[in-house]
């Protein structure tokens, strides 16, 4: 997830020249899966503006499992991505005002089967999604330091079931966002070098009730952020590449690993077997780590290259 050009915050980026789109292999038509999601490692593709999905296995320089592109997707610059429980994907263009929420078996040319928007929505530019276990959805509005939370099915200009924002929140330009097993939700601010962790229930000018911040911890420009099954905390982190921070961390707390071999991260997640998995912005590439790496750590595996026609992967989600 990159900021543009819209405040003095905002981060102007050029896109790397190599893994770019492929015409020969990029869908022109629906094409729906047989099985939707089914094992599949699904990322939002910056320069390609798609959604691309591969195959648990997949590895090296393979072509997408699910390619979702084209002129009906809407998709533009695409960087917040999520995946809820029954298999929709909810995609979001970078600074967009729209989510847009494909059918779990959507691929090729896919119109949207929902279209998040509008007046009544609230939603600002919005770098970060969520989907919480009860299917409810988070965004994050990095303008007006917002996080806003939509109900279950939520289409059209909807209005948000509840909101986060004011000065008690420490909201500072909010990007990706993480809620642990307690269903306390966590936004990595970009503009403050700082995570945040509200109680679950939180909403208005809540308070956190952890805060993540210091020297000690490295953290520079945090973007994405994950948990794994151990409960500790992933942060994809433009500067200082990927942190992982002990169960319950707070304050300056010091990461127990800090995985450099990156070229520049900017999504991160964990998989069952807590195998870390990192999307490799300047890179063009997908890298998987072991649970334990640490510093510069070579990866499990990486997908890259012109068959994958990933150009700027950005943000990670799984299907089930």
């Amino acid at each position: 997830m990159k900021l543009f050009a819209l405040s003095a915050l905002v981060l102007v980026l050029l896109l790397p020249a190599c893994g770019g789109t492929n015409p020969a292999i990029a869908p022109t038509a629906e094409t729906p899966l047989a099985q939707p999601l089914k094992n599949v490692r699904v990322f939002t593709n910056r320069g390609g503006a798609s959604v691309l999905g591969f195959s648990v296995k997949a590895s090296g320089d393979v072509a997408p499992a699910v390619n979702i592109s084209g002129s009906k997707t809407q998709l533009s610059d695409p960087d917040s991505l999520a995946i809820d429980g029954s298999g929709y994907i909810y995609a979001a263009n970078d600074s967009g005002t729209q989510v847009q929420v494909f059918s779990p078996g959507a691929n090729g040319n896919a119109k949207p089967k929902r279209v998040i928007g509008g007046s009544s929505s609230h939603l600002g530019p919005t770098e970060g999604l969520l989907v919480d276990p009860s299917g409810n959805l988070w965004v994050s509005d990095f303008s007006d330091a917002a996080i806003t939370e939509y109900p279950p099915g939520a289409h059209g200009n909807v209005v948000p079931i509840d909101t986060i924002s004011g000065d008690k929140t420490q909201l500072s330009t909010p990007v990706g966002m993480a809620m642990d097993s307690q269903g306390s939700l966590f936004v990595a601010n970009i503009g403050s070098a700082s995570i945040v962790g509200f109680a679950s229930g939180a909403g208005g000018n809540a308070k956190p009730k952890i805060t993540i911040a210091g020297s000690n911890t490295k953290l520079r420009r945090p973007f994405s952020i994950a948990f794994d099954s151990k409960g500790r905390l992933l942060v994809a982190d433009e500067t200082s590449k990927i942190l992982v921070f002990a169960k319950n961390a707070k304050g300056n707390a010091t990461p127990v690993a800090n995985i450099t071999s990156v070229a520049e991260t900017a999504g991160v997640a964990a998989d069952a077997a807590d195998h870390i998995w990192a999307a490799d912005f300047d890179g063009g590439g997908i890298d998987e780590y072991a649970r334990t790496a640490n510093g510069n750590a070579k990866p499990l595996r990486k997908i890259a290259g012109a068959k994958t026609t990933l150009s700027g992967p950005n943000d990670i989600a799984f299907g089930h």
